[in-house]
């Protein structure tokens, strides 16, 4: 009960906060063979399979809640409870379609055949379940934004070790350079000193080419680390 407090506390904040770029809007979608109030909105990230498998994974992180999949485009959790937006068991629907060339979301939480929350009936369920759905958008794309953060970082440690093992690269030939040019002055056979001379030739195009893939490995690094940056900035901005 407490956590179920906490979180409905979370929602009345985050109306607040969420209420301009993520506010869902007022649908109808057909349930049943029949026309269900709901609220809607436009996803500009991720895909129809992202939000599935994110809905779902809240639910049932937050409230202990089990999805299934209700035809090639729903959701539904059957017999939930959501005592922070009513007092009655229902079934929560989700349908997702794809006209306007990006998915949109739609929930509506129907208690029977024709009963639903809706805004004439029930205003004041229908506004909190608003919360509930601006609240689940807004954790969707701050753990979206997230794992786009953690995939970059995982680029530029990988750029990194790659820099790191060029640089031994380098040092190691460095030394059979160093190696090779103090056999090449006791060298008196001009030949052998040719060749060891050419062996130093190949060692130093070999650094040059290891040195220049850490110079562009360097750009990408800073290019990431800016990616990041921006990606920070819009994780601040969810809402706003």
């Amino acid at each position: 009960m407490k956590k179920l407090v906490r979180l409905f506390g979370l929602f009345l904040v985050g109306n607040f906060v969420l209420a301009q770029s993520l506010a869902p809007y007022p649908k109808q979608i057909t349930l049943e063979k029949i026309n269900v109030d709901a609220w809607a909105a436009s996803i500009e990230k991720g895909s129809e399979d992202d939000l599935k498998d994110a809905f779902s994974a809240y639910v049932k992180k937050n409230f202990n809640l089990k999805s299934k999949k209700n035809g090639r485009h729903g959701l539904i959790v059957p017999e939930a409870t959501l005592p922070q937006v009513t007092t009655r068991r229902g079934d929560l629907h989700v349908q997702f379609s794809n006209d306007a060339g990006r998915p949109e979301m739609a929930i509506a939480f129907m208690m029977g055949y024709d009963i639903y929350l809706n805004a004439r009936e029930t205003p004041q369920e229908m506004e909190r379940f608003k919360e509930f759905f601006t609240t689940f958008l807004y954790n969707y794309y701050k753990e979206y934004y997230e794992k786009q953060i953690r995939d970059k970082e995982k680029m530029i440690k990988d750029l990194r070790s790659q820099i790191s093992n060029n640089e031994k690269k380098v040092k190691s030939l460095q030394n059979d350079i160093e190696k090779t040019q103090k056999k090449i002055a006791k060298e008196s056979d001009q030949l052998k000193k040719t060749e060891l001379e050419n062996k130093n030739v190949v060692a130093r195009r070999q650094i040059d080419a290891l040195n220049e893939m850490n110079a562009n490995n360097s750009k990408q690094i800073n290019a990431i680390e800016a990616e990041i940056s921006q990606i920070k900035m819009q994780i601040a901005n969810i809402g706003k």
